[in-house]
């Protein structure tokens, strides 16, 4: 069963609260807090700023972003010193800086 938004449009009180119903029934029109007949159901595009991912997918979608850090890090020192910690990034730099002696 779908699970739709509602708002009060009372000016004193503008509850808002979710509910479940079949499609076929007609939309509450009394607020449950203000029990004033100004309930409306409100229409949006959806869930805003949550995307789940399970097996296949979220596997692809974690390898892309690590290839995207990956490659912003290449090409920014202190992205890259970050990712991999103070102690690990002074033991490569004194690792380069040796080679370069040779």
């Amino acid at each position: 069963m779908p699970v739709y938004s509602h708002i009060c449009h009372n000016n004193e009180c503008h509850n808002e609260w979710e509910d479940e119903y079949s499609i076929k029934v007609d939309p509450p029109k009394e607020c449950p807090k203000c029990h004033q007949q100004t309930a409306q159901r409100v229409i949006s595009s959806g869930p805003k700023g949550r995307v789940e991912l399970y097996g296949a997918e979220l596997v692809a979608a974690l390898k892309a972003d690590g290839k995207k850090i990956a490659k912003e890090a290449a090409g920014n020192e202190q992205k890259y010193a970050n990712l991999l910690g103070a102690d690990k990034y002074e033991a490569i730099q004194q690792k380069i800086d040796k080679q370069k002696r040779r």
